[in-house]
């Protein structure tokens, strides 16, 4: 599933590129990933002009000019791709938002300025994403309640410390948990423990105030080195026009199972935890 550097990286692209286009279009075969009816989304989203694109952990969101969102959630294996109207289909395709971007009155765009029409598509194999219409900002705001401080953003390290104390899980199941702390997901809560050589294991409420702070600062570095490489393309994710991201290329410890630790030379180790796949090193991370 897509975590935080790959949703926000494909963030920055789509308000970069879709900002100002409005939807004119919506066809799907795929009615399910809509949420409440594919028919009350599409007639409440032609006509409307995306004001920007916004994001709250995995979920992206689109302000829309009557303040209503459009929220898309990617979940295993979706993609959301610009392209062209006479662009082929790509692979997966679940639905298609036709999108124009009207000139300035009493302007006329040229063949050569920005174009004036584009693509934005939903693919999904596994069928697990969604697209979900939220009426106004009070929905929005309830609809949000739920999530936890996200890093990068409003989760202090005063914050960071009280969530760990307050549960006696084990800390790995804590940096998962989106009630807790929102944008984390499996690849970067695996690199963060190693790094900060925290087991994947210990009780959360067990870790000393001191290892705290060395995880805190860890997850901190290894989303930032998300971000910088454009997310990790370990399996589906890819950014907005199709190109992988690199950080796959720059695994701390997550699906190195077998290799030597950069640490000290041991065997990484595959285990489960929560029920997820959790890499680690037994001797750095005790």
């Amino acid at each position: 599933m897509p975590e935080l550097p790959e949703v926000e990286t494909i963030r920055r692209q789509l308000d970069q590129e879709l900002k100002g286009y409005s939807f004119v279009g919506v066809k799907t075969d795929w009615n399910k990933s809509f949420r409440p009816s594919f028919e009350k989304v599409r007639a409440a989203i032609i006509g409307q002009k995306i004001k920007k694109i916004g994001r709250q952990a995995k979920l992206l969101i689109f302000s829309l000019s009557d303040d209503s969102s459009l929220l898309f959630h990617l979940k295993l294996t979706g993609q959301l791709l610009i392209r062209n109207p006479s662009d082929p289909l790509d692979n997966y395709t679940r639905s298609v938002f036709s999108l124009k971007l009207q000139p300035p009155q009493g302007e006329t765009f040229l063949d050569t300025d920005r174009p004036g029409s584009k693509e934005l598509r939903f693919a999904d194999a596994r069928k697990f994403g969604f697209v979900k219409l939220v009426k106004d900002k009070k929905e929005m705001e309830g609809l949000l309640e739920g999530y936890g401080p996200e890093p990068l953003k409003d989760l202090t390290l005063k914050k960071f410390l009280a969530i760990l104390k307050d549960s006696s899980r084990p800390v790995k199941i804590v940096l998962l948990d989106q009630t807790k702390i929102s944008g984390i997901g499996n690849i970067y809560a695996n690199d963060a423990l190693w790094l900060a050589k925290v087991s994947p294991r210990m009780a959360s409420n067990k870790i000393t105030k001191e290892l705290s702070k060395k995880l805190y600062d860890s997850i901190l570095i290894v989303l930032k080195r998300g971000l910088k490489y454009g997310g990790a393309s370990d399996q589906w994710y890819v950014q907005t026009h199709g190109e992988k991201g690199k950080y796959q290329e720059h695994f701390l410890v997550y699906g190195r199972t077998g290799d030597p630790c950069d640490h000290c030379g041991l065997e990484i180790r595959r285990i489960e935890v929560g029920g997820r796949g959790t890499f680690f090193c037994s001797s750095c991370q005790k």
